[in-house]
């Protein structure tokens, strides 16, 4: 083999060794072997990712985060009593700090605060069990609300069908179920001519008269039953001062005049507990507390979503961050 040929061989075998490897270059094998190597080295180095880099994160990200959680009711500081609140500069300040010195600690002081959105920040650090904990604690909590918020919507849409449907919430119906409460309410100032006029004339035969007989007496049970439940939960949540305001309210009541052993207030007072029993029945319907009703064919029904609710939630959560970047912009300038 000629010199010649041996140089090229030789030359080959550097270029060989100068090929885009981590090692080598960090080696500077090139730098040594070929004059512009230095050249090679750098654009080579410029392509190669760093081996700390991570995905970059948006700024707005962190910067949200940390004005949530300064509009937050988090705890910041031991304070000394007289010592002036802090601002929400310093809030921002001080939770900052905390997670620029230590992740962990930030999330174990604010996580409760967060929102799913304020996770992302967090993703390149979840190979730390302590920074995985929480981030799961936090998606876990959120969902769970989330869920909480859907079957809420659900029980509102089914409720505006039952009420644009007029069975379920008309008077009789609400008074089959809460009959004591209904009394309370409504029944007990019903005049004469009104209670007159909720019985049916048109089908007075023997069969019927003692089928309404029988409903009576079924009634009569359900009315005793339901009064047995509302005074126990009067009795089990009544204070002091409830027990206070029920001796006004029974004195109150003493004076109001009676017509024919019946209690008479105004009619505008009688039209406001009438509406305030309808309130009462829905919220009792929205808290999944009405007993007669089947929930599980709402609440896993998708058919029950409303579009414009979920988009006017998610444009209430932009909003919202707007709103939180806008706060932590105006305490910068």
């Amino acid at each position: 083999m000629d010199e010649c040929s041996s140089n090229e061989e030789v030359d080959a075998q550097r270029e060989t060794n100068c090929g885009p490897t981590s090692e080598e270059f960090k080696n500077n094998h090139c730098v040594e072997t070929l004059g512009n190597a230095e050249y090679v080295t750098h654009m080579s180095l410029a392509n190669e990712p760093a081996k700390e880099s991570r995905p970059l994160i948006n700024p707005a990200i962190r910067v949200n985060m940390l004005a949530r959680v300064a509009v937050s009711s988090a705890h910041f500081k031991h304070q000394q009593i007289g010592e002036p609140d802090l601002t929400l500069q310093e809030k921002i300040e001080i939770a900052q700090n905390v997670l620029d010195s230590n992740k962990v600690l930030f999330l174990s002081k604010f996580s409760n605060f967060l929102e799913l959105e304020d996770l992302e920040f967090f993703q390149d650090s979840r190979h730390v069990y302590e920074i995985d904990f929480y981030v799961k604690q936090v998606m876990k909590s959120k969902n769970k609300g989330i869920q909480r918020n859907r079957v809420k919507n659900r029980r509102y849409e089914a409720m505006k069908e039952l009420i644009s449907q007029g069975d379920y919430f008309s008077e009789d119906e609400m008074k089959f179920r809460e009959p004591y409460l209904y009394d309370q309410m409504v029944g007990q100032y019903l005049t004469d001519d009104e209670i007159q006029a909720k019985v049916d004339k048109s089908d007075l035969t023997f069969s019927n008269i003692l089928l309404k007989h029988i409903d009576i007496l079924n009634e009569n049970v359900r009315f005793e039953h339901s009064k047995d439940v509302e005074e126990g939960q009067m009795e089990e949540h009544e204070s002091d001062e409830e027990e206070n305001e029920n001796e006004e309210a029974n004195m109150e009541d003493e004076d109001e005049e009676m017509e024919d052993g019946k209690p008479k207030i105004p009619e505008v007072q009688r039209q406001a507990l009438r509406e305030e029993f309808l309130t009462l029945m829905q919220e009792k319907f929205l808290r999944g507390d009405d007993k007669s009703f089947d929930y599980s064919k709402v609440d896993n029904n998708e058919a029950y979503d409303d579009l414009r609710t979920l988009n006017a939630d998610a444009e209430e959560k932009y909003f919202e961050d707007e709103d939180a970047e806008s706060v932590h912009s105006d305490t910068n300038s």
